[in-house]
């Protein structure tokens, strides 16, 4: 029976090629023909074993899988960069002040700028120049992502420290696209130390005119008194209080020292008529005395001689 069977299975199969042409009806029209080959092995292998008639026959499965295309994962889009971009420059120095270190010697000066960015940027240079006094040095720091703040440091070394030397001032300017940041001027202040102590060391008083013998009595005439006042060799800077002794009158006045400076003057001025006899006084008898940073007096003077 197996035979006639498959006999008419090819000729209804060479049946439906002829007439199907359509690729879908073909496909169809397979799965039915699998379906019916399957029938029929089914029912031949029943009609071949007929002693066992109460053989249960195996099911088909007859599901068929469908066949899901894979899908390519669309490629991730490049992160776009962001550079860092300067938003401000702090800057300080080391020492802030010259006064505790010795005139002649050399000392180190460091800068300090902390450059803060943009948050948010991926990363990158940024470059920058020092100017310390009026020479320029470029220099480059990275920022790595996300980083919002960096400090950078310029030291000058071997700096010789002078009395007369000039002010010394820094300052940094950072490099942004088409524009610039530059902080703002630093220096350490003061002036160095000297070694000598801040000392008046003595007052000399001299008198114009040095006498008045000669000039006739009755005439009104101005008397000058000028002090020279010295303060010990390479001294620091300060003010010498002073006081004036002039008969009762005692006024008082500071005199300002620069550092090194060893010399200064002071005056006093009188004007009066003379007397027969000098019974009124005038000119006085003139001191003038320190008080401060040391006691130091000067001699008493006057101009000699009397009116004729």
């Amino acid at each position: 029976m197996l035979p006639i069977l498959f006999s008419y299975l090819e000729d209804f199969l060479s049946f439906v090629q002829i007439e199907l042409v359509s690729l879908k009806r073909v496909k169809m029209f397979k799965r039915l023909i699998t379906i019916v080959l399957l029938s029929l092995v089914i029912v031949g292998c029943g009609s071949s074993n007929t002693g066992s008639s109460n053989q249960t026959p195996t099911p088909t499965d007859t599901t068929f899988a469908t066949v899901v295309p894979s899908r390519t994962p669309s490629p991730t889009a490049a992160l776009t960069p962001i550079p860092p971009h300067a938003t401000g420059v702090i800057i300080a120095v080391s020492p802030d002040s010259f006064s505790s270190v010795s005139c002649g010697t050399t000392t180190s000066v460091t800068f300090n700028a902390i450059i803060t960015v943009n948050s948010g940027s991926t990363g990158g240079p940024m470059p920058f120049t020092w100017n310390i006094n009026h020479t320029n040095i470029a220099g480059s720091v990275n920022f790595a992502s996300g980083e919002t703040s960096k400090t950078v440091t310029y030291t000058l070394n071997n700096y010789s420290l002078q009395l007369n030397s000039s002010p010394l001032t820094g300052t940094i300017t950072v490099d942004n696209p088409g524009s610039t940041i530059t902080s703002s001027a630093v220096g350490p202040t003061g002036t160095c130390r000297l070694p000598g102590p801040f000392l008046v060391q003595s007052i000399a008083l001299s008198v114009s005119p040095t006498t008045i013998t000669g000039i006739t009595c009755g005439t009104t005439i101005t008397v000058t008194y000028t002090a020279t006042i010295t303060i010990a060799p390479d001294s620091n800077a300060g003010s010498v209080q002073l006081v004036w002794s002039i008969g009762t009158y005692t006024p008082k006045r500071s005199l300002f020292f620069a550092p090194a400076q060893t010399i200064a003057t002071a005056f006093y001025s009188e004007t009066g008529r003379l007397v027969a006899g000098n019974t009124n006084g005038f000119p006085h008898h003139v001191m003038l005395a320190s008080t401060s940073p040391n006691a130091v007096a000067s001699a008493i003077i006057k101009p000699t001689g009397l009116c004729k």
